[in-house]
């Protein structure tokens, strides 16, 4: 299968012109001949292309690409980047708002899900999209067992969690990655807890005047879990494997 016939199939799932966003989505770099073997990551960067070569892939599939809504000369760090690229005809796909609002694999459905949420519906408006989901658990739950589900420890020095709200979580909302500007609409709909991925200095006194629970769970982690849910999607549908190139900013 070609990068093309790909870059439909992830354009017909997740639609990313329904989305409004700076990221130029698809297709950022071309390669040649069929893709054999996918290399995902959050990040498109020197260490995971040197990944996907190591790994042989001939293509590397992520959240965050190369191109944001203007134009780059082709030089210094960049220049490089895309070289090794294309000097290893490994092509480069790129999805950012789409894959965090999909709801077939989406970072905030996914998280969602797996911290086992139920009765989904549509939150945090960006430019006039939802972007994320909120819901509820069936029976009120604390943020050890939320923690334990999501794979961090809250503890961890990379993690922040506020709890200046309920100790018994019953609502979720989440925004993956630099979600933190759709707190105030938490707050206004009373949601127990909040996720997202990284924090702003101001947003302290807002969780706290909010009587909110707050958990940034880290920019990077939070966006893992979408490039790995339409890989395994690929997987099934399309056949074509693929290897997690999992390298962490902790932000």
């Amino acid at each position: 299968m070609k990068i093309k016939d790909i870059n439909d199939y992830i354009k017909n799932l997740i639609d990313p012109k329904s989305i409004k966003d700076s990221s130029l989505n698809g297709i950022q770099v071309e390669n040649v001949g069929d893709i054999n073997k996918i290399a995902i990551s959050v990040d498109a960067s020197f260490a995971t292309i040197d990944m996907a070569i190591k790994e042989k892939a001939n293509l590397l599939l992520v959240h965050h690409g190369f191109f944001w809504g203007e134009q780059l000369p082709i030089v210094d760090i960049h220049y490089k980047r895309i070289k090794a690229l294309i000097e290893n005809n490994i092509g480069l796909i790129a999805y950012h708002l789409p894959l965090d609002a999909s709801i077939d694999c989406g970072n905030n459905v996914t998280i969602i899900k797996k911290i086992g949420i139920k009765n989904l519906v549509p939150f945090g408006i960006y430019d006039g999209n939802h972007i994320g989901y909120s819901g509820e658990f069936d029976n009120p739950t604390n943020i050890e067992i939320i923690a334990k589900l999501l794979g961090i420890d809250i503890n961890d020095r990379y993690i922040r969690y506020l709890s200046f709200g309920k100790k018994d979580i019953k609502s979720v909302a989440v925004i993956s990655g630099g979600g933190s500007s759709c707190l105030n609409e938490a707050i206004d709909k009373n949601i127990d807890l909040f996720i997202t991925g990284e924090l702003q200095h101001y947003n302290y006194h807002t969780v706290l005047e909010g009587k909110i629970n707050l958990l940034a769970a880290g920019h990077y982690y939070t966006e893992t879990f979408g490039v790995k849910a339409l890989a395994e999607k690929i997987k099934s549908e399309l056949c074509i494997d693929y290897t997690f190139c999992d390298h962490p900013t902790n932000f």
